[in-house]
């Protein structure tokens, strides 16, 4: 069995350590200061796609994030790797580009900013 003295001071090390759990906690941001609410206006843009077949898809699901200049100024890419791109967004972003479009978009991004 340890020594009183030597209990003494392992509580009071536990106290001291929960104290300092207790301090650091009422320190720390509230619930409610870390859910706010932040808003934020985007500017307008004019610019769609160009037209194509595809480029109703791109307009109405692309342009959920992006505008159609970021994505035409992106460096040309293979059709596999803008449908690897496109499914990214879809899964990785939750971007809400049905399965069924992946091809046709892919198709027409390879065509309006595609490499050979």
């Amino acid at each position: 069995m340890k020594s009183p003295n030597v209990l003494i001071l392992i509580l009071l090390a536990t106290v001291g350590i929960s104290a300092a759990f207790a301090e650091t906690a009422q320190k720390a941001p509230s619930a409610a200061a870390l859910n706010r609410t932040v808003s934020v206006t985007l500017p307008d843009s004019e610019q769609v796609f160009p037209p194509g077949a595809g480029a109703e898809i791109a307009n109405s699901q692309c342009m959920i994030c992006h505008s159609a200049g970021m994505v035409t100024r992106q460096p040309p890419l293979r059709f596999g790797e803008w449908k690897a791109e496109i499914n990214k967004m879809r899964t990785a972003y939750g971007a809400p580009i049905p399965a069924e479009q992946v091809e046709e978009l892919a198709t027409y991004l390879t065509a309006i900013k595609g490499k050979q």
